[in-house]
């Protein structure tokens, strides 16, 4: 069973690192000569080879079987995905809210299920969108059904290093497409019942007479809504290593099905003692999975909570069987149930760490003693904890040394809670509201005890923002080795190799390179990372929003914690437009900044200005502000900062807004290079990028920072033809994603991130 079911999990893992995915065609004709192969191994010549052959032929056929199967499953997904070169921006669309909106002050994000669409008479083919509403009276509310004028866009993620992947999270949760609210033409109140049952019961939480920490508890708990819960809170929970605990997936369900069992056990009871003569063997499971499946459905049945039902279904189905299946077995086939039911989520850190943690506890079985139950919770939060630390580390960056001891007691308490959830909310329909009072008290001591624990802890928690792949194999191999019955000498000196954790590595810059530039993927805006051999400058930070969106937290951080900064020598603010400097507090805050250099005059009094002529030196290479002095333009735009680096061999410059103006105006530059590369102005605006300053620039490259779709159409095509015209090589952002270049004694290599990390989905 493992050879053939990790054949199978390897095709499906090889197909989600596939740039492009193989014709269908050519699929089904893999696919059918797989079976025929697998049939004439199993009917026909079954006799004629010995046992070693057949089982390799086996395992190539289920492997190429797997793959197929995903590939397909990759092409029936992008053929759902909407396509802007397919339909119309424009559309009319019908369709019901469905899950829980995000509303804040005048922004509203919901997920909209497509009941009929038109795009210029074309029909829309699409099963949900998501969808933004800005600055309406109609407040938005599951279950509703809404006739709406759209624009729509293209699914898209920002192509950048440690960024979230919107597309595969969109693509995972069958969303096909996302887009604005032009006009609300009709509202139909309650359609769907399901979602204005789960909406009721949020309004419901909201007003009751409790705590805000308690209702943002019950929220996540019953609903699955995150989203009342702080980002101090959140942090908390990391620290002490209880994020689990708030988050619907295996625990909780495995809890209500734990529950659901014994509930339909005294039920069957109670039926048997009235006489009830009917066979009942399964009635306990089947209520446990019937219960576990409605609350399956109030969390919002997210990918978490169907893959944690899905492996319940397993593990409680094998006692159907006529030949019982062991737990190992009905582990396998859960994992391959999940992969085949969703092929894409063995890209999420969940999956792994669900049935990794399922894992540990199976193995545990053959290692009890009869030292009692207390023992053995201990020990299986000790082994959970072994077992999943190398992935906290490599997934997030950090694992809490005090995590067993915490989920030993936190565990027991989220079941008792949620043991005692349903007969208190039933009691509140007699009017008794003491009784979800009591629990809603007891929930403000659970966050008074996280908030304590994680003031005087912090310094338990292991923290590898950057973790190279021979410390994460060494470290998974002792943890592997200390779950082994070994003996306690060897255990010790597994042990000891956790000594390298406080030890934390810094990725280096290959020998060759001389300095490496990082055009940022912050859509309609600027941000660029220079790393030189022992200094790291970024220019400018991206755009934020009211809504509470920041490029810098969710492009740039990551970024950066790929690359283990968390200290910058120079923090450039070009001027004073938001999408240049929209991120600057937060890297204030972020992190440890040496010189800031600004250039808006009015804010010099915090910080200093990038000064006109300025020039330095850092690991030999020549850096220069190229600017005219302060006071020679009144325009925003044209008062950026203009920043020149490079060596002999690579020099870019860095034009910010730059108008044609400041381009003309610009000092000499001090360093002739080989080579010559250019950030383009203002997002490639038509107001920059002379004819004049292209010609006298020589650039052999053009880098563009602008947003996919931008409402300003950046670039500009008379921009581009202006770079076509001078021979320079166009990269832009919108295309590619962030844009890397790596300067050498050769000159510079320029690769988009599309490029470099390809995904078939992107």
């Amino acid at each position: 069973m493992p050879v053939y079911a990790i054949s199978y999990l390897a095709g499906v893992v090889l197909v989600a690192f596939l740039p492009v995915l193989y014709s269908v065609l050519a699929l089904q004709i893999m696919a059918i000569c797989s079976l025929l192969i697998l049939w004439v191994l199993l009917k026909i010549i079954a006799n004629q080879l010995n046992k070693r052959k057949i089982r390799s032929w086996r395992v190539i056929c289920v492997f190429s079987l797997s793959f197929c199967l995903a590939s397909l499953h990759g092409h029936y997904l992008l053929s759902k995905l909407y396509n802007d070169q397919r339909y119309s921006r424009d559309c009319s669309v019908s369709g019901v809210v469905v899950g829980l909106p995000y509303i804040q002050d005048n922004y509203a994000r919901f997920e909209f299920d497509l009941l009929e669409g038109h795009c210029n008479n074309q029909q829309l083919r699409l099963s949900t969108l998501l969808l933004s509403l800005y600055r309406s009276e109609y407040k938005v509310m599951a279950g509703d059904k809404l006739l709406l004028a759209v624009r729509l866009k293209m699914l898209r993620p920002q192509y950048s290093r440690g960024a979230f992947d919107r597309k595969l999270w969109a693509i995972n949760r069958g969303v096909d497409g996302s887009g604005y609210v032009r006009e609300i033409i009709d509202i139909s109140p309650t359609y769907s019942t399901l979602s204005a049952v789960r909406q009721n019961i949020r309004q419901w939480i909201i007003s009751l007479n409790i705590s805000r920490a308690a209702k943002a508890s019950f929220q996540a708990l019953m609903l699955g809504d995150k989203s009342a819960i702080s980002n101090s809170q959140w942090q908390q929970l990391r620290i002490t290593g209880t994020v689990h605990l708030l988050v619907v997936s295996g625990l909780h369900i495995g809890i209500v099905v734990a529950i659901g069992w014994w509930l339909f056990f005294v039920l069957r009871a109670c039926l048997q003692l009235l006489g009830v003569m009917a066979n009942l063997r399964y009635f306990p499971a089947v209520g446990a999975l019937l219960l576990s499946f409605s609350y399956l459905l109030l969390a919002g049945a997210s990918l978490s909570t169907q893959r944690a039902w899905l492996m319940a279904l397993v593990l409680i189905a094998g006692q159907w069987l006529s030949i019982r299946p062991n737990l190992w077995q009905r582990w396998w086939w859960a994992l391959l149930l999940i992969i085949s039911w969703q092929p894409l989520s063995v890209l999420q850190p969940g999956l792994w760490l669900s049935f990794l943690a399922v894992a540990s506890l199976i193995s545990l079985q053959g290692f009890r003693s009869n030292t009692g139950l207390r023992s053995v919770i201990v020990k299986s939060q000790w082994w959970v904890w072994l077992a999943l630390m190398p992935l906290l580390l490599l997934f997030f960056g950090q694992v809490s040394w005090l995590s067993p001891l915490i989920n030993i007691v936190a565990i027991g308490f989220i079941s008792l809670l949620l043991f005692a959830l349903l007969p208190a909310v039933l009691f509140t329909l007699l009017d008794w509201h003491w009784p979800l009072q009591l629990i809603g008290a007891a929930l403000d001591y659970f966050w008074l005890a996280q908030q304590y624990i994680a003031q005087y802890s912090h310094f338990l928690v292991i923290q590898m923002v950057w973790v190279s792949t021979p410390i994460i194999v060494l470290i998974a191999s002792s943890c592997l080795f200390l779950l082994l019955p070994l003996p306690n000498r060897i255990k010790a000196i597994c042990g000891v190799s956790w000594i390298l954790l406080f030890y934390p590595q810094t990725p280096k810059l290959p020998e060759q390179v001389q300095f490496k530039l990082t055009l940022i993927d912050v859509g309609q805006g600027l941000a660029v990372l220079v790393q030189t051999r022992s200094h790291n400058l970024l220019f400018d930070t991206g755009a934020s929003f009211p809504s509470g969106f920041s490029y810098y937290d969710s492009v740039i951080r990551p970024l950066l914690d790929t690359q283990a900064i968390d200290h910058l020598d120079v923090l450039v603010i070009s001027h004073g437009d938001n999408d240049h400097r929209g991120g600057l507090q937060d890297a204030r805050e972020d992190l440890q900044i040496d010189r800031l250099e600004l250039g808006m005059p009015d804010d010099a009094k915090t910080a200093g200005l990038c000064r006109s002529g300025k020039r330095w030196n850092w690991d030999g290479v020549s850096f220069q502000y190229r600017q005219p002095p302060r006071g020679s333009f009144t325009k925003s735009n044209n008062q950026s900062c203009v920043l020149e680096l490079g060596t002999a061999a690579c020099k870019v410059l860095i034009m910010a807004d730059a108008e044609y103006k400041l381009e003309r105006n610009l000092l000499a530059s001090t360093l002739n290079a080989n080579q010559q590369i250019l950030v383009v102005g203002h997002h490639g605006s038509n107001t920059s990028s002379s004819s004049q300053f292209l010609a006298r620039g020589q650039f052999s490259s053009a880098l563009i920072s602008s947003g996919y779709r931008n409402r300003y159409n950046h670039p500009h095509d008379q921009v581009l033809a202006r770079l076509a015209a001078a021979n320079s090589r166009v990269y832009r952002t919108d295309q590619l994603g962030s844009i890397e270049l790596t300067a050498s004694a050769e000159g510079c290599q320029i690769m988009g991130h599309r490029q470099l990390y390809r995904r078939y989905w992107w």
